[in-house]
């Protein structure tokens, strides 16, 4: 029997209780570690594993975060769409009629007045109230009351923006005329603006003549405007929309107007004229020595300057306003005619029904005229 000496059979015994103990210790339970393992490869199944870095990227880069995935809530299908069977269409039914046969006029008149004002002015140079620049006078027109105040608007803006032309026609010969002072000294000829509105109603439509003149200087101009409008509505009226035939309308109303002229033509009165005839008679006394002058007076009658009617084609315009040009003829169907030729005005009055000139009107054109 071999013999061990102390000090290996100590080491000996040391190394065999440190083997024991390390058996002990490494006592692993199976059952986690299988379920270690089955967590281990259901990992591996979801995720695909991810390069590993080296050791050096480890050191230097920081874990990078991942983004959790979405989760979408699952959507049921739509259901299939079912045909809706469509219903058998019905014909169309054909647009009816409006019947104006019962037709009323609205008589206008109680809610509509113009009023037309006379004005007159003057400009005179600064230093001196005897040197005459410019006068402006005539007429103005306002539609005071009318059946709405957008009828009444429209038609006093219209009238108004004629005015405002005339008044500037004003403002500018007053300025020639200011500098042919301040350069001359003197005013050979003051200007002269007037401005004219004329006006005739039936009831439904009104229809405004404008003019204005400028004379004085080397001035000599003539401004002519003419419109007509609705009372109800404040739209334009025109030949146009009150005809059918609007150029056979102006033929045979061209006809009526000369025949109209012609007639007043004939009924003009002539004129008298009165002349003063005197003697002178002296008598003698034996107080005093007097002269007496007797005057006499004879009146005679003087036939007017001939008036030339102009042809059709020398009339450069004429105008159709719906009404009478006076109060006087206060009877539906009368159109009053303004004609002007080489710068004269020709006004006349005409019955359409008498003149055949209702056959060319329109359904709108018998309701606003006869």
């Amino acid at each position: 029997m071999k013999k061990i000496e102390g000090n290996k059979l100590v080491a000996l015994l040391i190394s065999a209780g440190m083997v024991t103990t390390l058996l002990a210790a490494c006592s692993v339970d199976t059952d986690e570690l299988g379920k270690g393992i089955n967590e281990l490869g259901n990992v591996f199944i979801t995720e695909t594993e991810a390069p590993k870095p080296t050791e050096t990227e480890a050191s230097t880069e920081e874990p990078e975060e991942t983004e959790e995935p979405e989760v979408t809530e699952e959507t049921e299908p739509d259901a299939t769409p079912t045909a809706t069977p469509t219903a058998t269409p019905s014909p169309t039914p054909a647009p009816q009629r409006v019947d104006f046969s019962d037709y009323t006029e609205i008589i206008l008149a109680d809610s509509f007045t113009v009023t037309v004002e006379d004005f007159q002015e003057s400009t005179y140079a600064e230093d001196s109230r005897e040197e005459l620049f410019a006068t402006f006078s005539g007429n103005r027109l306002v539609v005071t009351e009318a059946p709405s105040e957008n009828v009444r608007d429209s038609i006093n803006i219209f009238v108004d923006g004629f005015y405002a032309e005339a008044e500037g026609a004003y403002a500018r010969v007053v300025a020639a005329a200011t500098t042919e002072y301040k350069l001359s000294g003197v005013i050979e000829e003051p200007y002269a603006v007037n401005v004219e509105f004329d006006y005739t109603a039936n009831s439904r439509v009104l229809s405004v003549f404008m003019r204005y003149d400028v004379t004085g200087g080397d001035e000599d101009v003539t401004v002519i405007d003419f419109a007509s409008f609705d009372i109800l509505s404040g739209q334009f009226v025109t030949v146009d929309t009150i005809t059918t035939d609007s150029d056979a309308f102006m033929k045979d109303l061209t006809k009526a107007y000369i025949s109209a002229l012609e007639d007043q033509l004939k009924n003009t009165e002539p004129t008298e004229t009165t002349v003063e005839d005197e003697d002178e008679d002296e008598e003698e006394t034996e107080e005093t020595t007097a002269a007496t002058t007797t005057a006499t007076t004879t009146t005679e009658t003087t036939a007017a300057e001939p008036v030339v009617i102009p042809a059709a084609k020398d009339f450069d315009e004429i105008y159709v306003a719906l009404g009478p040009v006076t109060e006087e003829e206060d009877a539906p169907g009368y159109i009053t005619v303004y004609g002007i030729a080489d710068g004269e005005l020709y006004v006349a009055v005409i019955n359409v029904q008498e003149a055949g000139l209702d056959e060319y009107l329109n359904r709108y054109g018998k309701s606003v005229l006869i």
